[in-house]
């Protein structure tokens, strides 16, 4: 395995409750340092030199702006990868002890509550589909466009596979985000309410 410590990931605060269903919020438990070691081994798969990124967590409304803005498409998605503004060469503030540049690959929005409905589709758990996200967005970044032709999607796809099987391969399954139990409060027999 590479040196991790050459990259830099950052993350903004991840959503502690999900409003999928209207009538009982959805609390989240997140892990961060497993998520950060987890993203931090996918640059060291696919970058060279050292490179930073930023993940922000976004809600459905703000996706949707995002998605209309830069895709001109009225719904929010999953996630959306963003290139560096043209003419940023590096990062110089934050560079791990020995780097000599520290590249800026660009930042990822991702909205926990599509991947949360879409973890129900696929019958996965929630970090499964926030991880495979968090993969697509980052291979966006490293060039590759799924929407160019069918090859290309091929292409991307195998690549994302592949990282996916080294993630599970070296770590497990992902588990750094997890729905906390809806519990109902049931009033006990007799019991007043």
């Amino acid at each position: 395995m590479r040196n991790n410590l050459a990259h830099k990931i950052t993350f903004s605060k991840p959503p502690l409750r999900l409003f999928t269903d209207p009538k009982i919020p959805q609390a989240l438990a997140w892990d961060r340092r497993d998520m950060t070691r987890r993203m931090l081994f996918v640059l060291s798969l696919i970058c060279e030199r050292p490179v930073s990124v930023h993940i922000e967590f976004v809600d459905e409304l703000r996706m949707g702006a995002l998605n209309w803005q830069f895709r001109a498409q009225d719904k929010p998605t999953d996630v959306l990868s963003f290139p560096p503004h043209h003419g940023f060469e590096s990062e110089q503030s934050g560079v791990p002890r020995g780097a000599k540049s520290l590249s800026n690959l660009g930042e990822l929005a991702i909205c926990v509550e599509v991947c949360s409905l879409q973890s129900k589709r696929h019958r996965c758990a929630l970090a499964h589909e926030v991880e495979r996200m968090m993969v697509h967005g980052l291979v966006h970044l490293k060039g590759f466009d799924h929407e160019r032709s069918q090859a290309a999607l091929a292409v991307m796809t195998t690549l994302e596979k592949g990282i996916r099987s080294q993630l599970l391969k070296q770590f497990g399954e992902p588990d750094f985000c997890r729905e906390v139990s809806r519990r109902k409060t049931v009033p006990k027999p007799g019991g007043r309410r």
